[in-house]
């Protein structure tokens, strides 16, 4: 049913069956980050609000503690990036943890993974941009004497446009942008620990960090709040189909960029723990901001902690190493907003191409190749996170939020959206470690360029830790976390609920090639073809069949890739498929050119599923699946796993042919016992009859000596299936037999072709046309068509079987 291998890729385009327009080979984005890009986009997204905001903040909860609190978030986030790193060299592609997700588990569930991470990149963005605001207005509002009239959050807005711009215009400029302002970011805060950490006094760390160790509700919330600054792992990974050599290149930028982010966060602590423990420090704080004194400037840090880096930059390097600081600050700030623009936008692509978002997300731009509608749709999100957290719910920098009245009452700010970005955020991460394991256990023998230790221990542990700092979450951003998911079930339903089933289909198995001759028929049958050389057989039989049913043929090949590997990766090997669809339209034409034939390449995981989804799509009325006749030995495939699922699934008539060195059908036997199976069966053996000028024979097999009454309900459905052949040549007769299935095969030495209906056995067997018609089916020396009538009805025993 399915072939794949090198060759041309043959006309990519054209017109579907139904008459649309087929599938164009999509754009394909370039590979233009290397190694020291792809490093920029982790450290560029580690090290910025998180390093000059979060540690302020975290400082301010536990003191030395963050130290702990960083180290904790960096555990857990490595733990998942263990399985970033794996799913990375199996799926090179855009996408991150959706992707991953959706790559394993077959289910539209995987609908509320991507739904976490489109909601949390921008909140993660405006996390960063709201802090760009925070400190430009404390900061640069007073150094370029900006009328403190001018909204607080007006900075933040022009650098979001700007952003979206950049991203607009293209990956390879974006790429470049990263890498310098990393550079950069990364040499101010050498800078800056080269002063502070001139006075390092051990005792200070370790009294501070004895003070607050025990504080285990500050350390959880602490740990949860900075859990956002790790998350860069995954802006790598987002972007995998834009990297070189991503197999390795995407590994190893993963873990140099934790590993190097972690020690740069603990030295910045320390350097913090010592400045707002130093007296001299707390004073000089204390005239900066017309504060009491030092227990003023201590109580300030307690609820100003965003701005204690900046400060203690000033204290340390004077201002001319102050404003360098704050001006290395802003930019990495915006560069990890820039980092996570492009790797939210890069979700929604991918979440567009599974049709988990409308199919105007994956549509590129035509002149600068970008998804320019899914950029659009992150910096509309990331506006939307800065209106309601920081300006509705929010206050001005440095301005008590006790003194303020917030609607509803409910007042969120910087902490609120960090927590909210880390609710959406680790919710995507826990169903990544519960892929790592499922995917070794689907694929175990698959290469991987990485593999994760100690599976399935190590995901498991991930996703403990995970649902850990999940719990510690802020619990008005884990309301409001909730509440986004509702919302994003509620979107599902209703846009699902309006998009026609058949592009759904389309998405899961891509047409890349179609031919078409107009017609307006009622009926139609799908013939799938693999091999030019076995197609003459199947197309005599399907082209009898269609013109007896004033129908039409729909000819179609899957070319399949294993489930590891993108569809896309597919349609370099159409060209062997094109040949068999092709040949196959020819034999049509020399039977009967009247007979309209449509032909169809379809891409896909699997050749089963692309005959189904072809069935529904199109409402076909049967199907005629080719079968070697050759056994099989595994215990859960009977005619061959792709032929079983067809019959098994198919909604429609099915018949299966066994291929042979038919080139003539002069004679038909039709084994019959009834039911509507049988009459499918004398309905294709009149159809064949009636083109071919065949002769049939309906037999019916009693034991050897049977009663009267046993014959004369023999000769009955004799004369029932005789009833439906009145218009070709056809006789029956009672056969007699101890073994029925033997009595049918020796009658079948005497004629071209057989027809057998299936037989009503157990639906909790494996068997797919029953005992009789199989054997039949397998022992007969000539051509052997079984049939199966859709019923309509499908069995619920069988469903929870499967």
């Amino acid at each position: 049913m399915s072939a794949s291998g090198p060759g041309d890729a043959g006309n990519q385009g054209g017109v579907a069956p139904d008459g649309g327009t087929g599938s164009d080979v999509e754009a394909q984005l370039d590979r233009d980050i290397g190694i020291v890009g792809a490093i920029a986009l982790g450290v560029g997204t580690m090290i910025a609000a998180g390093i000059f905001v979060l540690s302020g903040l975290a400082v301010s909860n536990v003191g030395a503690a963050a130290i702990v609190s960083f180290l904790l978030a960096a555990i857990v986030a490595s733990f998942t990036a263990f399985a970033y790193a794996e799913f990375a060299s199996l799926y090179p592609e855009s996408g991150g943890g959706y992707m991953y997700v959706a790559n394993v588990f077959e289910t539209d569930l995987t609908y509320i993974v991507g739904w976490s991470m489109i909601l949390g990149y921008p909140a993660s963005a405006a996390f960063y941009l709201a802090s760009f605001s925070d400190w430009f207005y404390r900061f640069m509002y007073p150094a370029l004497d900006i009328s403190q009239a001018t909204p607080y959050w007006a900075s933040g807005l022009a650098v979001l446009g700007l952003l979206v711009a950049i991203n607009l215009k293209g990956t390879e400029e974006t790429g470049l942008f990263q890498i310098v302002v990393t550079a950069l970011k990364v040499a101010l805060i050498v800078l800056f620990l080269y002063g502070g950490l001139q006075g390092f006094e051990s005792s200070v760390v370790m009294n501070s960090l004895s003070e607050n160790l025990n504080d285990f509700r500050q350390l959880g919330l602490t740990t949860a709040l900075v859990f956002i600054t790790f998350f860069g792992f995954e802006a790598i990974a987002t972007n995998a189909e834009e990297i070189e050599k991503p197999s390795t290149n995407i590994p190893r930028a993963i873990f140099f960029s934790m590993g190097f982010v972690t020690f740069v966060y603990a030295l910045v602590v320390i350097v913090i723990v010592l400045a707002v423990n130093d007296t001299n420090f707390l004073q000089f704080l204390a005239n900066q901001q017309n504060l009491a004194g030092p227990e003023a400037a201590r109580a300030f840090v307690a609820t100003n902690g965003e701005v204690s880096m900046g400060r203690a930059a000033q204290y340390y390097l004077g201002d001319v190493g102050f404003y360098i600081v704050i001006v290395g600050a802003l930019f990495s700030m915006l560069s990890a907003a820039n980092a996570t623009i492009l790797a939210g936008s890069r979700v929604k692509l991918a979440m567009a191409r599974r049709h988990h978002l409308p199919e105007q997300f994956e549509d590129l731009h035509p002149s600068l190749n970008t998804p320019y509608k899914s950029v659009l749709l992150t910096g509309g999100l990331i506006l939307f996170y800065i209106a309601v957290f920081s300006v509705l719910f929010g206050t001005a920098p440095g301005v008590d939020p006790h003194s303020v009245t917030f609607p509803l009452g409910l007042h969120l700010g910087l902490h609120s959206i960090a927590h909210f970005a880390d609710f959406m955020l680790l919710g995507g991460l826990i169903f990544v470690n519960f892929a790592i394991i499922q995917s070794r256990r689907k694929f175990p023998k698959v290469e991987r360029g990485f593999e994760v230790p100690a599976v399935p221990w190590l995901p498991i542990v991930a996703i403990l830790a995970n649902l850990g700092l999940l719990v510690n979450v802020e619990p008005k951003a884990f309301v409001i976390g909730v509440l986004a998911e509702v919302v994003g079930v509620g979107f599902w339903f209703a846009w699902k609920s309006q998009a026609p089933e058949s592009e759904r289909l389309e998405r899961e198995t891509p047409t890349v090639v179609s031919e078409h001759t107009p017609a307006d028929r009622d009926y139609q049958i799908v013939v799938p073809v693999a091999n030019p050389e076995t197609v003459e057989q199947l197309m005599r039989t399907a082209v009898d069949i269609a013109a007896d049913n004033d129908g039409e043929i729909l000819v179609m090949s899957v070319v399949t890739v294993p489930e590891q590997t993108p569809l896309e990766e597919a349609r370099q090997f159409v060209g062997e498929e094109r040949a068999a669809i092709d040949r196959a339209m020819d034999v049509a034409e020399e039977v009967d050119s009247d007979v309209p034939v449509n032909g169809m390449v379809r891409i896909g995981h699997d050749a089963s599923h692309g005959i189904l989804n072809t069935i529904r799509q199109y409402e076909s009325d049967a199907v005629l699946v080719g079968w070697r006749g050759r056994a099989h030995h595994r215990r859960d495939v009977v005619l061959g796993g792709t032929v079983d699922e067809v019959v098994r699934e198919a909604e429609c008539d099915v018949l299966v042919e066994k291929i042979g060195d038919t080139t003539t059908v002069e004679s038909i036997l039709v084994p019959t016992a009834g039911g509507p199976h049988a009459e499918l069966a004398a309905e294709t053996a009149r159809a064949i009859a009636r083109s071919e000028g065949s002769e049939i024979r309906v037999v019916h097999v009693t034991e050897s000596g049977a009663d009267r009454e046993t014959r004369e309900e023999a000769e009955a459905k004799i004369r029932e299936t005789l009833d439906e052949l009145d218009d070709v040549v056809a006789e029956g007769e009672v056969l007699e037999g101890d073994d029925v299935v033997e009595t049918i095969v020796t009658e079948t030495e005497n004629y071209d072709m057989t027809i057998i209906g299936a037989t009503r056995e157990s639906a909790v067997q494996r068997l797919v046309f029953g005992t009789i018609p199989e054997k039949v089916g397998a022992n007969a020396p000539n051509a052997v068509i079984m049939t199966k009538r859709d019923l309509g009805i499908r069995s619920r025993l069988r469903q929870l079987l499967e």
